[in-house]
């Protein structure tokens, strides 16, 4: 529990037992000389907490501190590989490791949790930041937004089609969301700063005052649930602007602002909310990307950025300081573009200091030479780690497996007058065949209220057309028939809309009503395919022919000696999924600007590797390699960063 209590006529919020504040007015230039790191293993409790001139300032074991922060997600990273970003990030000068939590990457579908496979184990990411003595700012979410499908809820929530997240007004939302909140509680407690580990502060939600809806009950619910269990100090991320701030932020809780890169942004939020520090807890090193815009590249004026805040003594996180990958199905989407829909990409490279295979760029390069220049030698900033290696593997060709539609799975035993939404029967992303029949009679328009994401239209067999959602189309003309006539609807989901309310309307699959003409179709038959590794990597051959449906899935098997990181290329192809030994490293499309996907070492092995690879419009087999790093190509739209204004 935290307490307040009196110091030289101020008011200071601290962790356990009382400190001594020295006075000082938004964190001088005295706070990069705390160089204080959590003991490797659980080490005496450490207080860290707010003090100072109107209590503005972080202070650790009573002298202010500098959070030099980076962010980084261990779900989006290979565990193997774990320790080796939290050590780049602290060769970069940086004391501090910021992640989110993805609840919905966690919790299994009977309602447990799963934090010990892969990547999942959170205890033993926050043990390796400990180990290697970096602090930590914990994310727990419920919703963390970071380009992750639905912002890290689950997609079950999403079944009643009234349902509302991230409020107090919908009871099952609580509900779940104190479930999952008691369950990660459990995981961090442990590790916090009282308790002698790594846990300096815990964000309460996030970017809360972005949401449409604010429900200030809701934000006080969580400051009182993390209070009871324990995590004081907080802090939450907004951006800076009072329209961000007012009513959103808390009495003692730090303002973190993404970005702040001025005195005007720090007075603002003084301004909203006195008495607690400020500090940029989303600084900008690149921006995200969406498929169809233009490749990652680094923010130049971070440097600029980084420089101001050591100048001043000032707190912040990169975020992020290395982005990862959103493997299988886990990446999100924004809205905007003619459709409100923008999905974003497979890689998280994001243009970050660290990229996607671990390696520093220029940027890092100039921003430790920053940070060392400005922290006493007792800092011991270690020399930047050795690259993990990378291979490249000689072009090969996969052989036609089965065809898209051949391995159909089992329709569900009803018929629906409107098209069930994945999210009713429990699937997240994935594809699902929809047919019914239609009547016989001239051209007419088929219109579909939605059909998220990406449709594929065929009368008897034949493709009809195509709905891009992202381009805003809803229609197409379907020809005249002389008799009865199958109407199939191929439609697969992309990644669920991680930021703004529109998230709670985004529905998967087939959603409304479908109108031939001004007639409603009913009597839907409907196939879920979720693509679940296991169907993929058992899936029995077929002989080659589907009639003139598109799509197929290839396989082939390669043989490694030492296996190594590579990128399989895989611009020859259209769009689809790839597996490697039953993985899925995420979805490729050849609009970009991603054309090479990560593949990590640590799913590869030393002798036999299958490579299975389900594409939506190829029906030959085209070659595929290996290659030491990601295309690095502008694609084909100029894209420019953004400082979180959009």
């Amino acid at each position: 529990m935290y307490r307040f209590h009196q110091y030289a006529g101020k008011l200071a919020l601290t962790v356990g037992m009382g400190a001594v504040f020295a006075a000082s007015s938004w964190a001088g230039p005295e706070a990069p000389n705390n160089v204080e790191r959590p003991a490797p293993t659980k080490g005496a409790p450490v207080q860290f907490g707010f003090g100072g001139a109107d209590n503005s300032e972080f202070m650790l074991n009573g002298k202010p501190f500098q959070i030099r922060g980076g962010e980084m997600h261990p779900q989006r990273i290979p565990k193997e590989y774990w320790r080796h970003r939290v050590q780049m990030a602290k060769a970069m000068g940086l004391n501090t490791i910021a992640f989110y939590v993805f609840w919905n990457d966690l919790e299994k579908p009977d309602g447990t949790f799963d934090f010990k496979t892969g990547n999942r184990d959170i205890g033993e990411f926050l043990k390796i930041c400990q180990e290697e003595g970096m602090w930590v700012l914990f994310r727990p979410g419920p919703y963390v937004c970071g380009e992750w499908d639905l912002g890290g809820l689950p997609a079950y929530l999403l079944k009643d089609p009234n349902a509302k997240i991230r409020t107090t007004e919908d009871a099952h939302f609580m509900k779940a969301q104190e479930r999952y909140l008691n369950a990660i509680a459990k995981v961090a407690e442990p590790y916090l700063a009282k308790n002698g580990g790594p846990i300096l502060m815990t964000q309460l939600e996030n970017e809360y005052g972005s949401y449409q809806r604010k429900d200030r009950k809701y934000m006080e619910w969580l400051k009182d649930f993390w209070t009871k269990k324990g995590f004081a100090p907080f802090y939450t991320s907004d951006g800076a602007g009072e329209g961000f701030l007012r009513g959103v932020v808390l009495p003692g809780v730090a303002v973190g602002l993404d970005p702040g890169l001025n005195d005007a942004a720090w007075n603002v939020a003084n301004k909203c909310n006195p008495g607690v520090p400020v500090f940029s807890s989303e600084t900008y090193p690149g921006w995200l990307r969406h498929w169809g815009e233009g490749n990652w590249s680094p923010t130049p004026g971070i440097v600029d950025n980084v420089q101001w805040f050591m100048d001043k003594g000032r707190s912040f996180s990169l975020f992020v300081v290395h982005g990862g990958t959103n493997f299988g199905l886990t990446a999100g989407a924004n809205t905007g573009g003619p459709g409100q829909y923008e999905p974003d990409l497979t890689s998280y490279d994001y243009g970050s200091p660290i990229d996607e295979h671990g390696r520093p760029n220029e940027f890092y390069t100039k921003i430790r030479d920053i940070i060392i220049s400005k922290v006493p030698k007792e800092a011991g900033i270690p020399e930047v780690p050795a690259e993990i290696p990378s291979m490249e593997i000689p072009e090969f060709k996969p052989v036609f497996h089965a065809g898209l539609w051949d391995n159909q799975p089992r329709a569900f035993a009803k018929k629906y007058d409107t098209p069930p939404y994945f999210e009713m029967w429990g699937q997240n992303q994935g594809m699902a065949i929809y047919k019914t029949t239609i009547p016989a009679g001239p051209a007419e328009t088929l219109t579909l209220d939605h059909a998220n994401d990406y449709a594929m239209v065929y009368l008897d067999g034949k493709p009809v057309g195509t709905l891009d959602r992202r381009e805003g189309k809803k229609s197409l003309e379907i020809p005249a028939r002389k008799k009865t006539a199958t109407l199939e609807i191929l439609v697969e989901a992309m990644g669920h809309v991680n930021f703004t309310i529109g998230m709670e309307k985004d529905r998967k699959g087939l959603h409304g009503d479908v109108k031939l003409g001004d007639k409603k179709l009913t009597g839907w038959i409907v196939k879920p395919m979720p693509l679940a590794p296991e169907t993929i990597v058992n899936a029995p051959a077929t002989k080659k022919g589907t009639g003139a449906r598109k799509g197929a899935h290839f396989r082939a098997v390669i043989n490694l000696e030492k296996p190594q990181d590579t990128f399989l290329d895989m611009s020859k192809y259209t769009k689809g999924y790839l597996w490697v030994n039953g993985h899925n490293m995420g979805r490729y499309w050849n609009i970009g600007p991603q054309l090479r996907l990560y593949v990590p070492a640590t799913v590869l092995r030393s002798g036999k590797n299958q490579i299975d690879i389900l594409d939506l419009v190829e029906t030959e087999p085209q070659p595929v390699r290996g290659m030491t790093e990601r295309n690095k190509e502008p694609g084909k739209v100029e894209t420019k960063n953004l400082n979180n204004e959009w």
